[in-house]
């Protein structure tokens, strides 16, 4: 006696409910139906049956009401933060809600405003722009006074990773080879599933772990997710696409389903058990949903992912394992193998996902494709009302926007064919570490002065805090990083040494990506260790600590006045005060922010920390304003310059590879100049105001930057000639420092391509244009294939295979490609022994006219550069220390 299903079908026979809501019910029906005909009858099972459906209909009408309510608060708090932004950029008369409350609108909504004849603003098109901005703000006058997504995601992140921060300690690789503690590991997993492993210290990591995910899941909900608290969940699961994919469906489903608890295995929507064929089924639904990348649970042109935000986070729960073993086995066969970094990638992508929906709304996509044609309206009025060009400039921002949007979610690093995306990350992946071995030189210099300007700019001492820096910095002090993971802010090394989630946290890597599969382990994980091992990894973390802290001690050491106060204090309390506002912070938020208890985490040292802030949401937004700021002590990619080098092209296509090829290491340099050159402008207007003045002083405060970051580019040329084994150049001639001025904005190897005939490591400038990839091809080309040809041409002219060989110069070429392709010729304390005491042996063997090379190399430098050698080529040791003195001495 089914009743009440006829009239579920009756309801959807008439309209009175969509199909989805039909379907939805029937299955609720069934299950509950099932479940109780045995025990009570059909006619009381048709009457429980009922009651389950309509309790599930209430609860999705309260559920869509409430995502209704969050939805709408979302739209007001960007709507009033584009409307602050419009006023910091000069304009008048702007309604920040329309007339609309926040909602939908009528279809003539607009926010309005009047741009300026000049400043800041005078283009038009600033909500537009606003856009940018709320994915991925900036630091400085440049910014919004707004939170981003970017921002919020980091701050979250960071409030996880100080949870989890013994969990990282223990676990974490130190060189990108190795895998710290994998014994204790293994028994934190079992302690994760309620297993007892008998050790107490796993149990505490795994305590931390559940607190971390728990922290998370309740943050996704409030902001309109939906995921049910599941006791004994133990961790995650992360599927790797490719393997569910080669094993096929039946194979798959006959591989998990013995290892599944399947009490505990409910119908996601409902809550209700699964039976055996819904259990198949459901399996069925999982596997297409896992290697089509959610494009089976997707309408026709709709994008490909993850599925709804509010709702995603429900799939990396659907498999509930009956233990710690049939877990492991799993993730060895299926997913990343390695419960560490599957624990840390989770939590990075949930707190992704909830920084989107307390930024948008519960639904972030419909959220900003709302914002963009809003922007686009907006823009076509102020065209109409005579701001020439605002409807382009606003087309560029709100596509600049949308890849970056992209970027963030992981789309676009989502490759169309996997097996040429994995050849090219793999590609890119070693390149980087066969040339960024002596990256911290170059780092070295330019690093102080960008701590100077975030100092300056945010109202620090310029003189920092050398001894914080040091301390985090020696390896024989670990205490105050320890102190460091629990101050709140993003871990970045967590995520070095696996791919998954990891998008590129040290600036002088490429360009980021994320690769679901096919990047082998070596690949993976060389450019973290080649960055460990020199010391870039330790050298950015400890400044980027550094200055968090100093920070955290101003915001202590000026609790105890006002805003206002502040903007009639000295020099730095106007600059520090002129933070607060430009990030949003009312007298309001200060107040708040001041009341938070004192963090000593050692004598002597005071702070107030963001997550003491006992408003939640202001807590987070300081915490993303302060790591905003760390942006301009330690540049790093952003999103803005991914979506600029990148788009929206995707790996695993041939313009895509080639479009990363050509980015790779040419992310700094725009990244830099996005950051400096606004905020110059905004500075000189603020100071003083529109016009000629303002102009002049951005041009000297521009000129003033490039004459400093000349001279650190000056000696990161010479430290690392000294790193080659040869003397330093002579400086008197235009071309080394135009090469000067070009390294220390980052265009090293532009500036190769202009001044010199070959690149550092003797490559062919124009070759060198289509990318380090493009010239690893053509290299290997030419000592394999190449070489090939001429000796068969000269074989066919009756030479002898070793006149040949000679004549193509074989050895050489092999010589040359070790010279190139190994971590050890860059790294800038191997450098100079690989390549003298080594590699121009190994050519001195293979190659007969070895000595001719060196000594013809030896006479280019002494022209061309004016250089010595103080290890000479092909010696076991060197003859001599450097000669600084070359460096002053007039060119011949």
């Amino acid at each position: 006696m089914k009743r009440f299903l006829g009239c579920i079908t009756e309801a959807a026979d008439a309209g009175d409910i969509d199909p989805a809501t039909a379907e939805r019910s029937r299955r609720t029906y069934e299950r509950a139906y099932s479940a109780a005909e045995q025990a009570f009858g059909p006619a009381e099972a048709d009457r429980m049956a009922a009651d389950a459906v309509m309790s599930d209909l209430e609860r999705q009408a309260l559920e869509a009401k409430r995502r209704k309510v969050l939805m709408v608060r979302a739209r007001r708090d960007t709507l009033e933060g584009i409307a602050a932004l419009k006023a910091a950029r000069g304009y008048g008369e702007v309604d920040a809600l329309g007339g609309s409350g926040g909602g939908n609108g009528p279809d003539d909504w607009v926010q309005g405003g009047q741009a300026p004849a000049d400043g800041p603003g005078n283009g038009g098109a600033i909500f537009a722009r606003a856009l940018e901005l709320l994915v991925e703000n900036k630091p400085g006058l440049s910014g919004a006074p707004f939170s981003s997504v970017e921002d919020r995601y980091r701050a979250i992140r960071g409030a996880a990773d100080a949870t989890m921060a013994a969990v990282i300690e223990r676990f974490e690789t130190r060189t990108g080879f190795d895998t710290p503690n994998r014994a204790e590991l293994s028994n934190m997993v079992r302690e994760a599933f309620g297993e007892d492993s008998g050790d107490p210290a796993a149990k505490a990591l795994a305590e931390a772990w559940a607190e971390a995910a728990e922290r998370l899941r309740l943050q996704f909900n409030a902001a309109g997710g939906s995921i049910g608290k599941l006791e004994r969940w133990g961790l995650p699961q992360a599927h790797d696409a490719y393997a569910v994919r080669d094993a096929g469906r039946d194979a798959w489903i006959a591989q998990v389903l013995p290892r599944l608890d399947r009490a505990r295995m409910v119908d996601g929507d409902t809550g209700l058990p699964l039976g055996d064929d819904e259990l198949v089924a459901a399996l069925g639904d999982a596997w297409e949903g896992i290697v089509t990348l959610g494009a089976n649970k997707r309408a026709p042109g709709a994008p490909l992912g993850l599925g709804s935000v509010s709702k995603r986070r429900q799939e990396a729960r659907f498999l509930v394992f009956k233990s710690a073993d049939d877990w492991i086995a799993y993730a060895k066969a299926f997913g990343d193998g390695d419960p560490f970094a599957t624990m840390m990638g989770h939590l990075d992508e949930l707190s992704r996902d909830v920084a989107q929906m307390q930024i948008l709304g519960p639904n972030p996509d419909a959220a900003f494709s709302w914002l963009k044609q809003a922007a686009m309206r907006e823009a076509l009025l102020e065209e109409a009302s005579g701001v020439k060009g605002a409807a382009d400039r606003a087309k560029g921002y709100i596509q600049t926007a949308d890849d970056m949007l992209e970027a963030f979610k992981g789309t676009t690093a989502t490759p169309i064919n996997s097996k040429l995306a994995g050849w090219g990350a793999t590609g890119r992946a070693l390149l980087t570490a066969f040339n960024l071995g002596s990256a911290v030189i170059s780092d070295a210099g330019s690093a102080p002065y960008f701590g100077v300007l975030a100092r300056t700019y945010a109202g620090l001492s310029r003189r920092g805090d050398m001894g914080r820096f040091l301390s985090m910095l020696n390896p024989a002090d670990p205490g105050a990083r320890q102190i460091a993971r629990r101050s709140g802010f993003i871990v970045e090394q967590a995520t070095d040494g696996f791919l998954r989630a990891s998008h590129d946290n040290l600036r002088l890597l490429t360009v980021g990506e994320r690769v679901d599969g096919g990047l082998n382990a070596l690949g993976r994980r060389l450019p973290a260790a080649v960055l460990r091992l020199q010391g870039l990894t330790s050298y950015n973390a400890a400044r980027k600590r550094s200055f968090r802290f100093e920070f955290m001690g101003a915001l202590h050491d000026r609790r105890g006045r006002t805003i206002a106060e502040l903007a009639a204090g000295d020099g730095e309390d106007q600059a520090f005060a002129q933070w607060l506002t430009a990030r949003g912070f009312s007298e309001q938020d200060w107040a708040t922010i001041r009341s938070a208890p004192v963090w000593s985490p050692a004598e002597g040292a005071a702070f107030l920390r963001p997550t003491d802030v006992p408003d939640e949401t202001l807590a987070l937004r300081l915490a993303g304003a302060i790591d905003l700021e760390t942006r301009f002590a330690a540049p790093e990619t952003s999103l803005w310059t991914r979506a600029k080098l990148l788009g929206s092209e995707r790996p695993g296509t041939v313009m895509g590879e080639m479009r990363r090829s050509w980015a790779m290491f040419r992310s700094f340099s725009l990244t830099a100049t996005h950051l400096y050159a606004e905020e110059a402008a905004m500075r000189a207007h603020s100071r003083f105001g529109a016009g000629l003045a303002a102009n002049a002083a951005t041009a000297a405060t521009l000129a003033g930057h490039v004459i400093f970051l000349t001279m650190a580019g000056a000696a990161a040329i010479q430290l690392r000639e000294i790193a080659k084994g040869n003397d330093p150049k002579t400086m008197d001639q235009p071309e080394f420092w135009g090469d000067a001025t070009l390294q220390g904005g980052g265009f090293g190897i532009i500036g190769d391509f202009l001044f010199s005939a070959e690149r550092r490591n003797g490559a062919n400038s124009e070759l060198s244009a289509f990318g380090p990839l493009g010239q690893a091809v053509s290299d290997t080309y030419g000592a394999t294939v190449g070489n090939a040809l001429e000796i068969g041409a000269d074989l066919l002219e009756g030479e002898s295979l070793g006149d040949a060989a000679e004549d193509a110069r074989v050895g050489r070429d092999a010589a040359n490609m070790l010279r190139r392709y190994t971590p050890l010729s860059t790294l800038w304390w191997t450098r100079a022994a690989w390549n003298r005491a080594v590699v121009d042996n190994i050519q001195r063997a293979i190659d007969p006219e070895a000595e001719e090379d060196f000594a013809r190399r030896r006479r280019r430098m002494e022209r061309d550069q004016g250089q010595g050698t103080w290890w000479p080529q092909g010696e076991a040791v060197p003859d001599r220390a450097p000669d600084f003195s070359r460096a002053l001495e007039p060119s011949q």
